[in-house]
């Protein structure tokens, strides 16, 4: 199982799911600025997942070479 894949792209997934929920109550208690916050929260959740990509292929790599001792990497 690629435990370290999972656990990375779980994190990734909590961020989103973080950035969702404070855009959300963000706009619920300034709904005049709802557009501007969700504007903010769209691009936060792309830097977030663009962050998320080096981790993961990392935590990819580890767990190919833990499943197989002979490959480098």
């Amino acid at each position: 199982m690629m435990w370290r894949t999972l656990i990375e792209a779980l994190w990734v997934v909590a961020g989103l799911i973080g950035a969702v929920v404070f855009a959300s109550l963000a706009t619920w208690s300034v709904p005049p600025a709802r557009d501007s916050i969700w504007a903010v929260a769209y691009v936060s959740m792309i830097v977030l997942v663009l962050m998320g990509i080096r981790p993961i292929r990392l935590a990819v790599a580890r767990d190919r070479a833990a499943r197989d001792p002979s490959r480098h990497g």
